[in-house]
């Protein structure tokens, strides 16, 4: 018979169904992760399909379009082209602005576009497959250091 008046036993039950309870939203996250990878991988593998497809029909219509006979092309006349600028020797000075002394002005800075990641697929965010394991990983060494130093105290 255990003794929960002190409130030592129940304490220990309730932390132990949350710990159990974020292990479990954990796992569940890492399927649902899992589930979007396979099918990603799945609507991409039909779009090669139809690419190919497409592809196929294509080649198959240039090498069709080959094999027919065409007519020979005819001459046509093209008149050679004339030179209508003539050469000068004219020397070409750069403008100045202002006195060599003053200093010029500080730079401004550029905008510069976010590449956009292609359709279908999901934008970096800086955190991948390998950094989310360990997150979990180091998410479950504190649950077991947090319960060692509560089972210690």
């Amino acid at each position: 018979m255990t003794d929960t008046s002190f409130g030592g036993e129940g304490q220990n039950r309730l932390f132990i169904i949350i710990a159990i309870g974020l292990a479990g939203l954990l796992v569940l996250g890492l399927m649902g992760i899992g589930g979007y990878v396979i099918f990603s991988r799945y609507r991409r593998s039909a779009e090669e399909v139809a690419v190919a497809q497409t592809a196929a029909a294509a080649t198959a219509e240039v090498q069709a379009t080959a094999e027919a006979p065409t007519e020979p092309p005819v001459p046509t006349f093209t008149p050679m082209p004339t030179q209508t600028v003539a050469a000068t020797n004219t020397p070409v000075v750069p403008p100045t602005t202002g006195t060599p002394e003053q200093t010029r002005p500080a730079p401004t800075p550029v905008r510069t576009a976010t590449p956009r990641p292609a359709e279908g697929e999901t934008p970096s965010a800086g955190f991948g497959g390998i950094g989310a394991i360990l997150a979990g990983l180091a998410l479950a060494v504190v649950l077991v250091v947090v319960r060692k130093v509560r089972l210690a105290g």
